[in-house]
This record gives structure tokens, C-alpha cells and sequence, in this order.
């Protein structure tokens, strides 16, 4: 039974099964938890004036159920299996999005030559390099650790030339975004980004002009382009030192929720929880870039269609996770603002991620600012008439001649 009571009442160990607010606008799971740290009251009383308590939930039985800031629900837990990951880690943001942007541009360099050469090798039919994968994914780590969103914006700036290359990076980059939201530590997060970097080698094996076909493939085509996958493990078997995880998620990153999947029909807790993840970063990654066959859509949009998959394609705990770690308007979005401006989302606020932080490119007549300025909306919470603001719509990327992937931060 929910009980309603002040934040400024809460103690530890009540389990808080609702908010005055939605849980998006927080960076607490989405289906209630159970309060375990004095952390946890001080972020509640920030963003709560009162929430609901389950009395049914009181007494914690064997223990209080261990739950992080940010993590799944011990109601509704995701699945899991032997290889499921501890979640020990807390990451807190050290770094400015503008003290970032340059190390991560830095990263973003260095990621580009190690995997283009990478992939070059298994194109001219070499021995994969395990070791220049690895390096790359330790470039990309320690800037996203540091603060997400550089890399999620330099993502957005990704080049259009090589389809599978730019797909891996982006994956990787999301992959350890999505780890670092859930609190893995920090070999775990080597694993996943190692895994999605590497997901798609195999199709390095396939003809060129299959994978740039426009229009849709055949049935002969599509069994011809689910043999990566095979491919894949085929070229990580000739390497020393490979993970059970990193293969798992080359494995099983194509396989569904339902079943749906290839190449073994897996369902269910049956798929590592590390392919999961990586299933739904391959997904959202995907249909936010251009390819051959089909033009990006919004990040706005790509969490919608994501959340409309929820328990077919992909489990919805797990994928509610992932909203929690882009938000409702991940970095990149351009939105329109109630004052009729126009910008693109530049960073998240982790405490309410209805309220990013926004760079403002047009004003209410849609005229472009000669300098841009940049609202935070958790701060700033009224228009210069003293009106609310907020976001009212995400618009399609080139909507107003704006297309994040051309603008320079």
C-alpha cells in the first residue's frame, strides 16, 4: 500500500514506489527503489517536495536489496544469467562538457586510426589486431567516464564515408555511456565497448556493394549478411586473450527479447545481458544515421520507436536504462523551446533529463543569434517575459537548415 509523505520525513531502507514528478525528470530508476544511502534522501529532497512509500515494502527481509542511483528496480529486475555483470560503480561528472570537448575530440582522433587500420587488416584478410581494438575502446573510456556528453555530441559529427566503421564507433561510444549510467566497473565497461567496437568486423568479409545496397535486400541477401556474425567469431577464435563477454555480445547482439533474432533464436534471459545491451545501442545507433536504405531519425523519435519495441525486440527494464542514459532529448536533439526559440541539446542535467542544457541558434521569429547562447534549463526556468520555459517538440534534423551532424560545438 503507497503511502504520501514529505522527502524532508524519508529514512533509510523505505522503499519509494512513486514521485510528485516523473521519473525521467530524475536520475533514479523508473520503478521505485529502495532508499540505502544518505546520497539517496539528498538527491530525493532536491527533486522531490513528496513521494509515495510502500508500506507493503518496509521490512527488507533477508537484507536491504543493494540499488545505485540509476540502476534497475529490484521489483523489476532484467534479466540475468552466470555472466551478468555487479553493479559497483558510482561515476560522477569531473569535467565541464567544454573542458571535455577537446580531450574527446583528441579520443575521437586517435579511435578514427586505430579502427580504420583495424578494419583495413580484416579487409585485406590479416589476423584481426585485438590489441589496436583495445586501445581504441581506452581512448574513448576514460573521456566518457570523465563526462558523457562530449562524445555523445562529437557522435552527431560522425563522417558518412564508411557506414560500418562509424556504425562501430558509435555503438562503442553509446555502449560505454550506457555501462557507465548503470554503474559497471570499469573492466566491464572494457568488455562491452570492446564487443560493440568489434560486433560487425565480420561483415569486413562481405562484398562491398552488398552492404551499400540501396533498396531492400532479398531473402538470399539478408542469409548472406547474418554470416557476419559468424565471420566475427570466426576472426576473434584466431585471437589470444578474448573474453567470454566480448564474444558473448559478437554472438548474441543481432538475437531478440522474443526470439525474434539471429542467428540462434535466443529469448529472453537466455541472451547475456551484455548482448542485450548491446542490441539495443545497435538498434538506436542505427536508425539515427544516414544509410543506404533509409535516411537517420531524430534521437528524439529513435526512443520512441525503441520504447514501441519494448519486450519484443528488446527487454523493458533494460531499455528504460538506456532512455535514462540519452534522456528524453539526447545530446544532438534540435528541439524547439515555448519561446518559440530554436536550438540544439548540448548536454544532460542527470538530476532532470526533461531540462537539458541548450544551445540556442534562433530566436522566436526563427532569425539566427550572432552569438548563440546557451539555457540551462534546470536553472533558468522562465523566458525573458517572465513566461515558463521548457521544451515543446523535438524537430527532425535539418528542420530550419539545422543539422547537428554539420554544426561545430
Amino acid at each position: 500500500m503507497d503511502r504520501k509523505i514529505n522527502t524532508q520525513e524519508l529514512d533509510l531502507e523505505m522503499f519509494v514506489s512513486r514521485l510528485d514528478r516523473p521519473w525521467l525528470e530524475t536520475p533514479f530508476p523508473l520503478q521505485g527503489f529502495r532508499i540505502q544511502s544518505e546520497r539517496d534522501l539528498e538527491l530525493l529532497r532536491k527533486c522531490c517536495e513528496y513521494v509515495y512509500v510502500d508500506t507493503a515494502e518496509a521490512d527488507p527481509g533477508d537484507g536491504p536489496t543493494q540499488v545505485r542511483k540509476g540502476h534497475p528496480s529490484p521489483r523489476t529486475p532484467p534479466p540475468r544469467d552466470a555472466a551478468a555483470p555487479n553493479r559497483t560503480a558510482v561515476y560522477e561528472e569531473t569535467t565541464a562538457l567544454s573542458e571535455e570537448f577537446q580531450a574527446a575530440e583528441e579520443a575521437t582522433q586517435k579511435v578514427s586510426a586505430l579502427v580504420t587500420s583495424v578494419m583495413d587488416d580484416v579487409r585485406a584478410k590479416k589476423r584481426l589486431n585485438l590489441a589496436g581494438a583495445e586501445e581504441a575502446v581506452g581512448a574513448m573510456l576514460e573521456s566518457i567516464l570523465r563526462n558523457p556528453d562530449a562524445f555523445l555530441w562529437l557522435r552527431r559529427l560522425k563522417k558518412k564515408d564508411d557506414y560500418t566503421y562509424t556504425h562501430s564507433v558509435d555503438a562503442a561510444t553509446l555502449a560505454i555511456a550506457f555501462g557507465r549510467h548503470l554503474g559497471l566497473p570499469k573492466g566491464h565497461l572494457r568488455d562491452l565497448a570492446t564487443g560493440t567496437l568489434l560486433f560487425d568486423i565480420g561483415k569486413m568479409r562481405l562484398p562491398s556493394e552488398l552492404l551499400q545496397k540501396v533498396g531492400r535486400l532479398t531473402d538470399a541477401e539478408f542469409r548472406l549478411v547474418w554470416r557476419h556474425v559468424g565471420y566475427s567469431l570466426e576472426l576473434l577464435e584466431q585471437c589470444r586473450g578474448v573474453s567470454k563477454e566480448v564474444v558473448n555480445i559478437v554472438a548474441t547482439h543481432h538475437e531478440r527479447y522474443d526470439g525474434s533474432g539471429y542467428p540462434r533464436g535466443l529469448a529472453g534471459g537466455r541472451i547475456p545481458v551484455f548482448g542485450q545491451m548491446a542490441a539495443i545501442v545497435d538498434c538506436y545507433a542505427a536508425i539515427t544515421s544516414d544509410r543506404s536504405y533509409a535516411a537517420a531519425v531524430s534521437p528524439h523519435d529513435a526512443i520512441r520507436h525503441l520504447y514501441e519495441w519494448r519486450n519484443t525486440d528488446f527487454q523493458e527494464d533494460l531499455l528504460e536504462q538506456f532512455i535514462q542514459t540519452l534522456g528524453v532529448y539526447p545530446t544532438g536533439s534540435v528541439v524547439e523551446l515555448s519561446s518559440g526559440e530554436v536550438g540544439i541539446v548540448i548536454s544532460q542535467n542527470r538530476i532532470r533529463r526533461l531540462r537539458p542544457k541548450v544551445m540556442v541558434l534562433l530566436d522566436r521569429d526563427k532569425v539566427a543569434y550572432e552569438i548563440a547562447p546557451v539555457i540551462d534549463l534546470l536553472q533558468e526556468t522562465a523566458d525573458r517575459d517572465g513566461r515558463p520555459i521548457n521544451i515543446v517538440r523535438a524537430l527532425e534534423p535539418g528542420s530550419y537548415g539545422i543539422r547537428p551532424d554539420e554544426f561545430y560545438l
